[in-house]
């Protein structure tokens, strides 16, 4: 071992006498690197239960439809890791990969988070603008497609003794007196007739007088005067009746002309005719921002009437398609940020908090039988910054979970995943607003309100679209020998302009995983999701079936007014029958139901019908049967559209009826929506080309590098799928090929110096079935390698030891292939008496000494033990007491060692050396402040030595292994 110091004069750093027994570094943490519903991504996040992983992970993610076995492709991280801890495993880390934005570069395919619509609210700016609240799925994808939200407010009364402005009333700051016990950071709302507004607590005090009451400082946020209904007697000074425009649609492009007319009935509700149609996404509960002139009016959508379908664009992307539209609902004038007080007034108040409810709308259930958690409360909710529990204490899941510095500690701490899943949404990543102000929010829960509409399918919006190895590598270091990778990832983390500097991508992100300390917490490392064959997107003749298929319910009527029991169609038809009708009985129209054109995916898609009857309500019918065997009725009221979300795959049939009292119209022509659960299709086997292949053997070639560079880690890895006996022979070979100098072999092939890579990673095969999933054997591998270490130690081979949890193996592999796939250093798994196992231990090394898997584990464990010990001796001073002090020092450390049986041979000088003398201590290295120290140990197999060597370069410290 060599071991470098830089003497420092004057400076001594006195270290303590080692123990006798120094526990071991852990060998039994793994990291898994792969795709994921939910959860941040390229961030590792500690596990230690499968409970933890769902929470922070989610279900498997979904990605494309087998249409060869007839099922849906999966993820394999989730299996990978419950493998990994029904075998044994303890603790992990879980890195989720997929697509993201690059710096400045705007990134097509990066994954992307869905956005909701705060349900009347709005939210003040940091500019003091007001804009529609908004929240955001805590991460990325696909997952939050089927929620909504909702929100109640939470009003108490304040008694208010005083007020007064601090210098004018357009400044916004006041204070003001009373004896209820506000503290800073609440909202409260003042109001006086029409006027209202909402102010922030700045900060409480006692009165001057000491009297029983607080002095209260607030800071006014935005100010309102609610539209009331006009009176025709009303002096010609009174506010026009309408007032024409432009209206802004919050999520939704552009903005449309339109007439707002002032509320003339007892509803007090406002109505907004739109001149232009409008996205039909907008729906009851959203916001329209109206300019009049100077004048801006806030409209919340309770109703929408004359409602016409103007559809264009693509189903699935509900912005692009339009109606023509009116709309009714409360409406609200800015009046600024002033307190709309009359002199010497005393106005109402009361302090204002919120209750979010976010529903799980997704019917689908897991694959577990169980379900998802269907709704999420969060109450109370602070609508400024400095409240207590403030909206925006609400993290996304990639700052929840990042590493924060502890006061006092001086390292980073990683926080502690639940086994209860996160509220779903977080606050955005623009900057913190001053204030939401909750406007239009009533009592009780309101009008529910999905996601703004994104472009793109569910795979797209995940990040998954495309399937290479640019998901699981930094962009940086995909190409990097591994000599070179210390320096790069060194270079991107701290070595450049701080403004320039990141955290590492995809795998290479568990170059350093844990809290501090000097090597790495996690000792292996696996990739389930590497070996995928790859989707494309699904041909429209996939279907089976005429997209749009649209088919005629006959007419029919349930009942009627009168005294009659006929059937009224029957009645209609036969005008002189002689049965009485009643008078005042009529024939309904007829609602024209329109929807999708085309085969939709999962999730949301709309359906819309005319406004046939003016005071009916509709009845909207579902049934899965052509027949409406099996309806059900899944809307009544005077709504004109309904968003259908979470549908499974299959052909849904819809019908709607007008029904006024008794009374209820024929049916309208029924309509046929496809949904399409999948708009991806897995490669066949059979059309995996060269490319895929070679996508696979740059993902693990780059593994095995990344583990070699790092010393640290070793790579559980496998193949695809469809892989036989002949396919696994020639895929290991291609990734164990080494060019030697001067030859021009495969570009991405290890080169002859980087020869040792191979002895950091091992191939299992085949695959394996577990309660009727078919799941590589990467998790089984890993929970073995860890309990091993765990339970005897990581010089142990990790073979003979029976696999839990499983029931077949896949492809089946006959006794006259098992020669063949060991001598290629394939470790095979079979079934045996004792149940599934496999017999081998071997790494994909060429050399003869480091094919077993437990001597490469055991010199890692050696790398880590000589990093915490030799760091201690960095500055000794260089002599003859250091010399003896190393000595002690390693000599106790490999002697526990070989009492635990790490080491052959039936004494300790048979097992292991340490070597200080002037063999390898010169004096020329001496005079360059330079000291080695060569440990020589001789695993239990084979029966030889092995050297590891620690050198120190500048403030690096480097181990380095001779045979």
């Amino acid at each position: 071992m060599l071991l470098a110091t830089r003497r420092l004069p004057g400076i001594r750093v006195d270290v303590a006498p080692p123990p006798a027994v120094e526990a071991l570094p852990r060998m039994d943490v793994a990291v898994l690197v792969g795709f994921a519903s939910t959860g941040p991504l390229h961030l590792p996040v500690a596990i230690e239960s499968t409970a933890q992983f769902e929470a922070v992970f989610g279900p498997d993610a979904p990605l494309a439809w087998d249409d060869v076995r007839g099922e849906r492709a999966y993820a394999h991280l989730g299996a990978a890791l419950r493998a990994f801890f029904s075998n044994g495993g303890r603790r992990c880390w879980v890195i989720r990969v997929a697509e993201v934005e690059h710096g400045d570069q705007t990134n097509p395919l990066a994954a992307k988070s869905n956005r909701f619509p705060v349900p009347g609210v709005l939210e003040v700016g940091a500019d003091g603008k007001l804009l529609v609240a908004q929240a955001q799925a805590r991460c990325e994808g696909s997952w939050s497609d089927g929620l909504s939200v909702s929100c109640a407010a939470r009003q108490m009364v304040i008694v208010v003794e005083e007020i007064q402005a601090f210098s004018s009333p357009e400044s916004g700051r006041y204070n003001l007196r009373t004896r209820f016990d506000l503290r800073p950071g609440d909202l409260i709302g003042l109001s006086e007739g029409a006027e209202i507004s909402y102010a922030s607590v700045d900060a409480v005090g006692a009165a001057p007088d000491l009297s029983n009451s607080y002095s209260v400082d607030i800071t006014v946020q935005a100010a309102f005067e609610r539209l009331a209904i006009v009176d025709p007697s009303a002096s010609t000074s009174s506010p026009p009746a309408e007032w024409p425009g432009t209206a802004e649609l919050e999520g939704f492009p552009g903005n449309v002309t339109g007439v707002l007319s002032s509320p003339a009935d007892k509803t007090g509700h406002a109505r907004l005719r739109f001149d232009d149609p409008v996205p039909a996404g907008v729906v009851q509960g959203h916001w329209a921002k109206f300019r009049s002139g100077d004048s801006v009016f806030w409209v919340r959508i309770d109703r929408l009437v004359e409602h016409s379908p103007v559809f264009a664009g693509s189903p699935e992307n509900l912005n692009s398609a339009f109606v023509e539209a009116t709309v009714e609902g409360p409406a609200w004038r800015e009046l600024g940020a002033i307190l709309p007080v009359t002199a010497g007034g005393v106005p109402r108040a009361h302090l204002v908090s919120l209750d979010l409810r976010v529903d799980n709308d997704s019917l689908a259930p897991r694959e577990d039988n169980r379900r998802d958690h269907r709704s999420f409360r969060l109450n109370p909710v602070g609508l400024t910054p400095a409240h207590a529990n403030a909206w925006w204490d609400q993290r996304p899941d990639v700052e929840f979970y990042r590493p924060r510095e502890d006061i006092g500690v001086g390292r980073a701490t990683q926080p502690v995943a639940d086994e209860v899943p996160r509220f779903p949404l977080a606050r955005r990543a623009e900057p913190v607003p001053r204030a939401w102000i909750p406007l239009g929010v009533e009592p009780l829960f309101g009008h529910s309100l999905a996601r703004f509409a994104q472009e793109g399918s569910a795979l797209e919006r995940d990040g998954l679209s495309r399937f290479d190895a640019s998901l699981f590598l930094d962009p940086e270091l995909a190409e990097a020998s591994m000599h070179a990778i210390a320096e790069v990832a060194d270079s991107i983390r701290y070595l450049r302009p701080k403004t320039q500097t990141r955290p590492l991508r995809g795998m290479h992100a568990a170059w350093s995983i844990g809290a501090g300390g000097l090597f790495n917490e996690a000792s292996l490392l696996t990739i389930p999701d590497a070996i995928h064959p790859g989707w494309q997107p699904r041909r429209s003749d996939d279907v089976g079936m005429s997209a749009g298929l649209r088919t005629d319910a006959p007419a029919h009527w349930r009942t009627h007014r009168g005294a009659c029991a006929a059937p009224l169609k029957e009645l209609l038809d036969r005008p002189d029958s002689g049965e009485f009708i009643d008078s005042f009985t009529r024939r309904l129209a007829t609602p024209e139901l329109s929807g999708p054109d085309g085969p939709v995916p999962s999730g949301v898609y709309r359906l819309m019908w005319n406004d046939s009857e003016p005071e009916a309500n509709y009845q909207l019918f579902e049934a899965t049967a052509p027949d409406f065997k099996n309806a059900r009725e899944i809307d009544c009221g005077r709504n004109i559209q309904h968003v259908v979300s979470g549908a499974r795959e299959g052909i849904y049939y819809y019908q709607v009826f007008a029904r006024i009292g008794d009374e209820i119209s024929s049916g309208s022509r029924v309509i046929a929506i496809l949904v399409r659960a999948d708009e991806w299709v897995l490669t066949h086997a059979g059309d995996v080309n060269a490319d895929a292949q070679a996508q696979w053997l740059k993902i693990q070639r780059a593994a095995l590098r990344m583990a070699a560079a790092s010393g640290e880690l070793f790579a559980v890895l496998s193949m695809p799928r469809h892989f036989h006996t002949q396919e696994a022979l020639r895929y290991t070979q291609r990734l164990r090929a080494v060019r030697q100098p001067g030859e021009t072999g495969e570009k991405e092939a290890f080169g002859f110096t980087e020869a040792r890579a191979l002895s950091h990673g091992a191939m299992y095969f085949p695959w394996l079935q577990s309660s009727g999933k078919v799941t590589p054997p990467d998790g089984v591998a890993l929970g073995v390698l860890a309990a091993r270490a765990s339970a005897r130690g990581a010089w142990i081979a990790p073979a003979n030891e029976p696999i839990r949890d499983v029931e077949a193996l896949t492809p089946m592999i006959g006794a006259r292939d098992w020669n063949a796939l060991q001598d290629t250093q394939i470790n095979l798994l079979r079934a045996d008496p004792r149940g599934f196992l496999t017999l081998s231990a071997d790494t994909l090394a060429n050399e003869l000494d480091l094919r077993p898997i437990n001597v490469r584990r055991l010199l890692i464990l050696l790398r880590r033990l000589a990093l915490r010990r030799g760091i201690s001796y960095v500055f000794e001073p260089n002599g003859p007491v250091l010399r003896r002090a190393v000595q002690r020092g390693f000599t106790i450390l490999l002697n526990d060692l070989f009492r635990r049986g790490a080491f052959a041979g039936d004494t300790a000088e048979q097992a292991f050396r340490v070597v200080t003398d002037d063999t390898i201590n010169t004096k020329q290295d001496a005079e360059a402040g330079r000291f080695m120290v060569e440990l020589r140990v001789a695993p239990s197999i084979p029966m030889r030595f092995i050297a590891v060597q620690l050198a120190q370069s500048g403030a690096r410290l480097s181990v380095s292994e001779e045979l």
